[in-house]
């Protein structure tokens, strides 16, 4: 199966995931959080890192739901990253 159909049965999976947990919302809830407009997974580490571990793009534990303003904020900042993850799982 290819990466994108593989992402798309994933993003699936974790979004009934997310709802059945009741977060319907940004987590991360930085300064300029848009909570519940355009919400995407944001991962604990690089796609690239997954690769190799294609499983764990659709863990739980690996993804927090994020407006893309916070997931901006996030992506590039390793320290924030982990200290979210941290928190949040």
């Amino acid at each position: 199966m290819n990466r994108t159909k593989y992402w798309s049965k994933q993003v699936k999976k974790l979004t009934k995931e997310f709802e059945s947990k009741g977060v319907t919302t940004c987590e991360i809830r930085l300064p300029g959080c848009w909570i519940n407009n355009t919400l995407g997974f944001a991962h604990k580490h690089k796609r690239r890192w997954y690769y190799d571990k294609p499983e764990l793009l659709g863990d739980f534990n690996q993804v927090l739901l994020a407006c893309t303003s916070c997931h901006q904020k996030i992506e590039n900042n390793k320290n924030l990253t982990e200290l979210l993850f941290k928190k949040l799982r």
